[in-house]
C-alpha cells in the first residue's frame, strides 16, 4: 500500500458490538449454591449473587457444533505460558487485572478474561458488558452494572483452556476460579465456565467484524476453602460445555511477533493497537484491520486493494506522547514500517499515528468506543535512511 495516501481526519467509526449471554453478571456476589466459608467477624446475610444471576441466564442450551470438526486454521499464537491453576491466583507470566491497571485484549482466550475482570474491578462496566455478544439475556447495562454494585475486586485462576472448530468459529472452553472480595470485605469463591468464540477473522468479506468474545457463562459459590485444583476439576462438567482433547495452560498473545503465524488483537495502548493492525495486515485480514480505524481511511474495498501488493510488514516504534482532557485521551505513535511487496521489492514509511480512547470509565451507551486510530500521515523514504533519527521528528 502506499503509505503515503494515509492522511485523514473525520469522525471516529466504531462496528457495534453486541453481548451474549449468560454470566455476566459473574458478580454481583453472594450466595446461591453453598455459602462459602467466612470469618467470624461476617456477616450471615449476604447480597444477591452473582451465581444467582448466572444460573438464570444460563437457561438457554448452548450448541456448539458437533465434536471431531476439523481443527481450527487460526494458528496457534506464540505465548507466555503460565503456572498450573493450583497456583496463586495472581498467576506470573499473566497481566495484572488490578483497577490501576488497563487492559482490553482479545487475543486469547485468556487475554479476554483478563481483559473483562480487569474492566469489571475498575467498574468499566460498558467495556466488560461489550466483551459479550447477546444483550438480551445479560438485560440492560444499567442491569449489568448493578450486578456487580457490591463487588469490590476479583482475582482469578485459570485451568487448561480447551478448543474446538465447528461452522466457521473457534469455541473455547474457559475454566476458572474467581477469588472475590465484596464491598463488605466478605471474601467469596467460585467455580466458574465461560464458553468464548472466535468467528475466523479471514473469513470476513466485508465490514463489520466480530472479534473474539463470550458466548455464556456459569458459576458457583463454593467454600473458601476447596483447592483450586479441585474446583477447576468440576467447573466446566461435560456435556454441557465444548471440550476438545487436549488443553492449554493460559496465555497471553507475544506482541513483538507481527508475523501470520502469531494472533494479536490487542488495543490496550497505543503499541499494541499498532502491532494488532500490522498484525492482521501480515494475515491478511482487512476487515479486521479496517476495524481498528475509528475514521476509516477509505471504503473498505479501496483499503483493502492498497494492500493487495503488499506481502509484510515489519515496524519499529518511536515514542508514545498522550494528550488529556475532557474525559478523552489522544496518543501520538511515531512508526518506521519496513514494507515488502509482492514483486520482492522494499519500501520504507516514517510517519505518525493518532489514536484516540473516550475514557472506558465515562462511556455510558453501547456500543463501547475502544482505542481506534483516527488518523494517520506517513512518508515513503529511502530504504538506506536511518529512521532512528527520524522517529524522534515523526510526530509534531
Amino acid at each position: 500500500m502506499d503509505f503515503e495516501q494515509v492522511t485523514q481526519k473525520d469522525k471516529p467509526m466504531f462496528p457495534k458490538r453486541s453481548v451474549s449471554f449468560l454470566l455476566v453478571c459473574v458478580f454481583v456476589l453472594t450466595a446461591c449454591t453453598g455459602q462459602p466459608t467466612v470469618t467470624p467477624t461476617t456477616p450471615t446475610t449476604q447480597p444477591t449473587s452473582l451465581t444467582d444471576a448466572i444460573l438464570t441466564a444460563t437457561a438457554a442450551a448452548f450448541i456448539p457444533g458437533p465434536t471431531g470438526t476439523a481443527a481450527p486454521s487460526i494458528p496457534a499464537p506464540t505465548v507466555t505460558a503460565v503456572p498450573s491453576a493450583t497456583t496463586a491466583p495472581v498467576s506470573p507470566g499473566l497481566p495484572d487485572i488490578s483497577a490501576l491497571i488497563y487492559l482490553d485484549d482479545r487475543s486469547t482466550p485468556a487475554a479476554l478474561m483478563l481483559s473483562y475482570f480487569n474492566a469489571i474491578n475498575k467498574r468499566s462496566y460498558l467495556q466488560a458488558y461489550s466483551y459479550y455478544t447477546h444483550y438480551a439475556a445479560l438485560g440492560t447495562l444499567d442491569e449489568f452494572s448493578n450486578g456487580y454494585s457490591e463487588t469490590k475486586s476479583v482475582s482469578v485462576v485459570f485451568g487448561n483452556i480447551s478448543s474446538e472448530g465447528a461452522a466457521g468459529s473457534i469455541y473455547y472452553t474457559v475454566p476458572m476460579v474467581l477469588n472475590a472480595t465484596t464491598t463488605a470485605n466478605i471474601q467469596q469463591k467460585f467455580a466458574a465456565c465461560y464458553v468464548l468464540r472466535l468467528p475466523q477473522p479471514g473469513n470476513y468479506g466485508a465490514p463489520p467484524i466480530t472479534p473474539l468474545h463470550i458466548e455464556r457463562g456459569t458459576a458457583q459459590s463454593i467454600p473458601l476453602t476447596t483447592l483450586d485444583s479441585a474446583a477447576l476439576s468440576f467447573a466446566c462438567p461435560s456435556p454441557d460445555f465444548p471440550t476438545g482433547p487436549n488443553g492449554s495452560p493460559a496465555a497471553v498473545e507475544t506482541l513483538t511477533d507481527l508475523s501470520p503465524a502469531n494472533y494479536i488483537d490487542n488495543r490496550s495502548d497505543a503499541v499494541a493497537l499498532m502491532s494488532s493492525y500490522l498484525n492482521s495486515i501480515n494475515r491478511q485480514e482487512y476487515v479486521r484491520a479496517f476495524s481498528y480505524w475509528q475514521t476509516p481511511v477509505s471504503t473498505y474495498d479501496a483499503f483493502a486493494t492498497g494492500y493487495a501488493t503488499t506481502a509484510s510488514i515489519t515496524a519499529q516504534f518511536g515514542t508514545v506522547t498522550p494528550d488529556a482532557g475532557a474525559g478523552q485521551v489522544y496518543y501520538s505513535l511515531p512508526v518506521a514500517l519496513k514494507s515488502t511487496m509482492t514483486d520482492g521489492s522494499l519500501k520504507t514509511y516514517v510517519g505518525c499515528y493518532v489514536m484516540h480512547l473516550a475514557q472506558p470509565g465515562f462511556q455510558g451507551t453501547v456500543p463501547f468506543q475502544p482505542l481506534g486510530i483516527t488518523n494517520a500521515t506517513v512518508n515513503l523514504v529511502d530504504n538506506s535512511v536511518d529512521v532512528t533519527s527520524l522517529l524522534a521528528t515523526a510526530c509534531p
